[in-house]
C-alpha cells in the first residue's frame, strides 16, 4: 500500500469531495482526518489527529474564506509550521499555482482528483517532491 501509515489531514467544505478523496487515500493505506472548516474546530481536530504527515486543503470556502487565509492560520501555530500543505482545488490552476507557490504550498492538485494519479501524487509530495498539476510549461 503506497500510503501505508501516513497521516493526512484534509480540510474541505464539500462533503462529496471529502468522502471521495478520503476513500482514495484510505484505499492506499493512509489514515485520514477531516474537517469541513468550522474555524473553531480545525485546530482541535488537527491536534487530536497529530502527528500529521501532510495537510490537503481546498482553496475556496464559504463565508468568503480562502485556503490562503487558512494556510496563514495553520502556519501561525508552531506545531504545524513544518507540515507540508497541498492545495486541492477546482480553481483555475494557471491562476492559483503562482499564488500557492508564493504562499509556500507544497503543491497543487486539481479537482476532480484522478483515481489513478492522486495516490502517486500524494506519495511524491510525502517524499519531498512538490507536485504542481496543471501548471503551464
Amino acid at each position: 500500500m503506497l500510503l501505508k501509515g501516513k497521516r493526512i489531514f484534509y480540510i474541505e467544505d464539500n462533503p462529496q469531495n471529502l468522502v471521495i478523496t478520503q476513500l482514495i487515500l484510505e484505499q492506499h493505506g493512509a489514515e485520514v482526518g477531516v474537517e469541513r472548516w468550522g474555524q473553531e474546530e480545525v485546530f482541535r481536530k488537527m491536534e487530536a489527529f497529530m502527528p500529521i504527515d501532510l495537510i490537503l486543503m481546498d482553496l475556496m470556502f464559504p463565508r468568503n474564506v480562502t485556503g490562503y487565509e487558512i494556510f496563514d492560520m495553520i502556519r501561525s501555530q508552531p506545531a504545524y509550521q513544518n507540515i507540508p500543505i497541498v492545495a486541492v482545488s477546482a480553481a483555475e490552476p494557471t491562476v492559483e499555482i503562482p499564488k500557492a507557490r508564493e504562499k509556500g504550498f507544497a503543491g497543487y492538485i486539481p479537482k476532480p482528483v484522478s483515481l489513478l494519479h492522486f495516490p502517486v501524487q500524494i506519495f511524491s509530495i510525502l517524499q519531498g517532491m512538490p507536485v504542481w498539476v496543471g501548471e503551464e510549461d
